[in-house]
């Protein structure tokens, strides 16, 4: 968890739990949010219905600012690992994941570029010649700003709902996915269809629990958040 990917060769999959901190990317409470019965939902016309919504309600969304815990759950150690910090999303595919306890670890998403800030230290890195990167950065996306990544072909696609929430899990297709993750949920609560919460199950068992608070939308943050340059 304290490692950074700067690769798509040895070094990336030598460090990819950056990564996978990174999305994550994705905790601890997401079990709080799950309290109520999901059930599938096949009916394409429901599923089409809560496409539009969530297509309307991100449509309005400018920016971001949420509050974020994560657990991270690993098969040798004997208690999870518990960190939080600050997100911050923006129009344009713009993304700061910062990480503030009990470490301090900044990613930046900005269009096709990409940095790691670790103990101050910078890595840039190429989202568009990096494939493995760019779909972890769609997924990051995925439910801040619209509902792009349904039409992507590298994963399949169920849905499920409660009365506070919905569902939406994602199973890798693609043999660079397929080497992180069996499965990604994410979810959505009711009415706002705002993403609340995540967990991703990597292919060692191991799981990353994400729960997003406090969120504020439309705060005008400042462009200088997504420039890993400064």
């Amino acid at each position: 968890m304290m490692e950074v990917i700067l690769t798509i060769s040895k070094q990336l999959f030598m460090r990819k739990r950056w990564l996978l901190v990174v999305f994550a990317v994705l905790g601890g409470t997401v079990a709080k949010s799950q309290n109520s019965t999901i059930n599938p939902v096949t009916a394409q016309s429901e599923i089409d219905a809560f496409k539009s919504a969530l297509t309307n309600e991100t449509a309005i969304v400018n920016d971001i600012k949420a509050d974020f815990v994560q657990t991270k759950t690993v098969d040798f150690l004997d208690e999870a690992v518990i960190s939080s910090g600050t997100l911050y999303f923006a129009t344009g595919k713009r993304l700061r994941w910062e990480y503030q306890k009990p470490y301090s670890f900044v990613f930046i998403l900005n269009g096709a570029k990409a940095w790691m800030v670790n103990q101050g230290a910078t890595t840039e890195l190429d989202v568009n010649t990096n494939k493995m990167l760019k779909e972890l950065s769609e997924l990051m996306l995925f439910g801040m700003g619209g509902t792009a990544l349904f039409e992507n072909p590298n994963f399949d696609f169920s849905f499920g709902r409660s009365q506070k929430q919905w569902r939406v899990c994602l199973k890798p297709k693609s043999k660079e996915m397929k080497t992180l993750y069996t499965q990604i949920e994410v979810f959505f609560a009711l009415p706002t269809h705002q993403m609340e919460s995540v967990r991703m199950v990597e292919v060692s068992g191991d799981e990353t629990l994400i729960h997003l608070t406090n969120q504020k939308i439309n705060t005008l943050l400042p462009d200088t958040l997504f420039d890993g340059k400064r």
